[in-house]
């Protein structure tokens, strides 16, 4: 590790982190158990990233980020109500839990259960911190420059990710 080392693309970056939303303690990483990524590379959401950038090991900050720097502004027009026999009998219908869905054209959505009933599932397809202001109380723990797999990859997680479906869930970021 260099010690010129700073926050910058292509670089692997180790960061502590505590997550308040509404002033309650929304997710973290600590010191000792890093959340590790490749800078640069859509892994972060953009205003931490940018915010990120040009710290060294051992600097700290608390970040700030608006729903547009974050997971955007909250659309109520992202809610639908599906059939509940869409889904299969032995499928857990819980608050919060994640369902993937397929838009007409193939591509993969994420949705969150909402509500449901014995007709109906109410899914939000906004994350569910869409519209909120995310602040971060971050330390960068380590730097290392990425190698060239995980350059070419814009991951650290080079063996098909950490086998998620979702890494908004895990926190990986690897897909």
């Amino acid at each position: 590790m260099s010690e010129n080392l700073t926050v910058g693309k292509d670089v692997v970056v180790g960061l502590a982190y505590t997550l308040y939303v509404e002033n309650a303690v929304e997710d973290s990483a600590s010191a000792a158990d890093p959340l590790e990524y490749i800078h640069g590379h859509g892994n972060l959401i953009s205003g931490l990233e940018r915010e990120l950038e040009g710290m060294k090991v051992g600097d700290k900050k608390n970040v700030t980020i608006e729903p547009e720097d974050g997971y955007g502004e909250y659309d109520p027009e992202a809610v639908y109500v599906l059939e509940r026999s869409m889904f299969p009998a032995d499928f857990p219908i819980e608050k919060g839990r994640l369902v993937p869905l397929e838009d007409d054209e193939g591509n993969h959505l994420h949705s969150y259960i909402q509500e449901w009933n014995d007709e109906t599932v109410t899914v939000d397809l906004n994350h569910p911190m869409a519209g909120k202001t995310l602040v971060f109380d971050c330390e960068i723990v380590s730097l290392r420059p990425g190698t060239a797999e995980e350059i070419e990859a814009g991951s650290i997680y080079l063996d098909d990710g950490c086998g998620c479906d979702d890494c908004s869930s895990c926190g990986h970021h690897c897909h």
